[in-house]
């Protein structure tokens, strides 16, 4: 759990024992919702959740989201809290989405490596959550699809202007479970595997998360974690910045191909559903009653946040709504452990349990 590893982080040592400093978010108790009820603006359907401990949100939108609808590459204006207009590269496609209806973004994976389908993504914050549906039509373990000198994925990396990265990535002739993570220049030891918790996947969309804080200078603290369809793949800490690159994080990138692919092989690499926000805070919808069971989660977007309400445009994908259950997550990565069922008025929520637990 994030906050339980707060607590680790802030251990001293002293003469051989080691002291905990208790930082306060172990005392805060996970968002507790009361109620979900439904609304129509401008014809659109919303949901306003009452409640208690959600905290307070300097942005109610996340800082990018991307649903690829009304024909659009860039950015949808009115969900995202940057109002500049960012543009991503490919076509806009229906022949596959993730729910089997709607748009989607595909890129024709090219021989220069610098071509991608969403450039460099800048954000300003010590924390980034990314959440995205990814859909590969090809497989990196065929060597059919390489180009003369392999076949290098970097399906994921964060840089920093001093250098530092932290990257997920894969090499074609190690297969299609040879991810690893690795923050190059500041590592201690060597790579991370992941293995098959988070495969290449062929032909199937997938449901991706990342969860990153910034670590200390000099100091293995730093959260870099991953979700593949709901599960978790990876929680440990890493060094992200020392003395020599002690900058944090600050531009983010998708699937940055090297050694080239084969120039007689068409690839392409789809994407939906694109969430990337400088906090935490954030709610899902999903179709089971619990946290624990919801591994398939479609994250909402907010578009009112204070401490005791959220108001989010729903976005069902392919559930029911009637059957569907709402998770609030604050800053500090806690969640409601029962869900919060959207129904009728006289249809209850489940009750939450008073102590907070961790969304990890």
């Amino acid at each position: 759990m994030i906050a339980e590893r707060n607590m680790a982080h802030n251990a001293l040592k002293k003469g051989g024992f080691l002291f905990f400093v208790l930082s306060t978010t172990q005392v805060l108790a996970a968002p507790q919702v009361n109620s979900v009820t439904q609304q129509s603006s401008g014809g659109e359907l919303q949901l306003v959740i009452s409640g208690s401990g959600f905290g307070e949100k300097s942005h109610p939108n996340p800082l990018y989201y991307f649903d690829f609808d009304e024909d659009s590459k860039a950015q949808n204006i009115q969900t995202s809290a940057v109002k500049d207009s960012f543009s991503t590269n490919g076509t806009i496609s229906a022949d596959s989405t993730p729910y089997g209806s709607g748009q989607v973004l595909r890129f024709t994976v090219k021989q220069d490596p610098s071509a991608v389908a969403i450039p460099g993504i800048d954000f300003d914050s010590d924390r980034l959550y990314v959440y995205f549906n990814r859909r590969y039509s090809f497989s990196i373990a065929d060597s059919s699809n390489w180009g003369s000198r392999g076949f290098n994925l970097k399906s994921n990396r964060i840089w920093a202007d001093t250098g530092n990265n932290i990257y997920i990535g894969y090499q074609g002739k190690e297969g299609n479970s040879s991810g690893r993570i690795f923050p190059e220049y500041t590592a201690e030891g060597g790579a991370t595997w992941v293995g098959t918790d988070l495969p290449q996947v062929e032909g199937e969309w997938t449901q991706e998360e990342i969860v990153y804080k910034a670590s200390d200078i000099d100091v293995q603290n730093g959260i870099f974690d991953l979700y593949h369809n709901g599960n978790s793949v990876h929680d440990s800490v890493f060094r992200m910045r020392t003395s020599d690159r002690p900058d944090r994080y600050s531009k983010l990138y998708f699937d940055q191909i090297s050694n080239g692919t084969n120039e007689n092989k068409t690839l392409y690499i789809y994407y939906d559903n694109i969430y990337i926000d400088d906090t935490f805070q954030r709610v899902y919808l999903s179709n089971a009653p619990t946290f624990d069971e919801a591994k398939a989660r479609l994250v909402q977007i907010p578009l009112k946040w204070s401490d005791n309400s959220v108001t989010v445009k729903l976005k069902s994908g392919n559930f029911t709504p009637s059957s569907s259950y709402i998770y609030v997550v604050d800053a500090s990565g806690n969640v409601n452990k029962n869900g919060a069922r959207l129904c009728q008025s006289d249809c209850p929520s489940p009750p939450n349990p008073p102590k907070g637990i961790g969304f990890k």
